[in-house]
């Protein structure tokens, strides 16, 4: 049965979901877990620097290291600055992105649970392609097979299907999953390329 989400747990989410929506152009896949454990964390320099989306000239998106493993990603469009860390991890040699808030001043008090957003990635020079988990593929997947992954949906309207999907599986689970799909072309079907426009 899914599990619930802790009523602290929605602003959170949503302020995730919708700073990650935005730069990616759509829903994203949030998940409750982190999709890396410590053994998978695999620091690539090669994304350090500033890029700017190839669709959007004015979304910029700033890789600086933070710690010994992971980024620290400042997402600018427009007047909007976003800042999240960025993860990277391994799996089967693939090279994917964990991104999860950390500018959470404005949430208000008790404070909400971090949440996850995958992204694979699926070349690294000269551009930079990445690949989130797509959502419209995985909320058919789950309503379809509902036992297929963990997840609680939140009713965002008044039609039954106006459901958003949060996967509450946690990392074990997520990798299963994660593997078990990669060589699919649908999942990993929204990409977005990223030009550089100056290194670290």
């Amino acid at each position: 049965m899914p599990a619930k989400l802790l009523p602290s747990m929605k602003p959170a989410l949503l302020t995730l979901l919708s700073a990650t929506a935005v730069l990616l152009a759509g829903c994203v896949v949030t998940s409750v877990y982190p999709y890396f454990n410590e053994k998978d964390r695999s620091f690539e320099p090669a994304l350090l620097g500033e890029w700017t989306n190839s669709t959007s000239a004015d979304q910029r998106w700033k890789f600086e290291k933070d710690g010994e493993l992971a980024y620290r990603l400042t997402c600018t469009e427009s007047a909007k600055v976003t800042v999240m860390q960025a993860q990277p991890f391994q799996l089967r040699g693939e090279l994917f992105l964990d991104l999860s808030r950390t500018n959470a001043e404005d949430e208000p008090f008790p404070p909400g649970i971090p949440s996850h957003v995958l992204l694979r990635v699926r070349e690294r020079s000269p551009d930079l392609r990445l690949a989130p988990l797509k959502y419209d593929w995985l909320a058919k997947e789950l309503a379809e097979q509902p036992t297929a992954l963990r997840h609680h949906s939140i009713k965002t309207g008044e039609k039954p299907d106006d459901r958003y999907y949060v996967v509450t599986a946690d990392t074990t689970e997520l990798q299963r999953f994660v593997l078990k799909h990669l060589q699919e072309a649908a999942p990993w079907a929204d990409e977005l390329t990223l030009k550089r426009v100056t290194a670290k």
